[in-house]
């Protein structure tokens, strides 16, 4: 898998947070106003929901990298 390492930033109503997905499907959610990690469940609103929306695209990328590497 080519999957690399990817950082999405969700800045909005009042939340700064860095969202780092790994190629082996972990991710690690940033608070940075605050410098500390946040686990999924403790999202709710507006960061939850760019969280599942960048989970499923994440899975979704994988999921065609995975096809192309059996295809090919």
């Amino acid at each position: 898998m080519t999957t690399k390492l990817q950082n999405y930033r969700f800045i909005e109503r009042g939340y700064d947070y860095t969202f780092r997905f790994y190629p082996n499907g972990t991710v690690t959610i940033f608070d940075n106003a605050t410098n500390s990690t946040i686990r999924p469940k403790e999202l709710s609103g507006a960061p939850l929901d760019f969280f599942a929306k960048k989970k499923i695209q994440f899975i979704k990328n994988k999921l065609i990298e995975a096809n192309r590497s059996a295809a090919g």
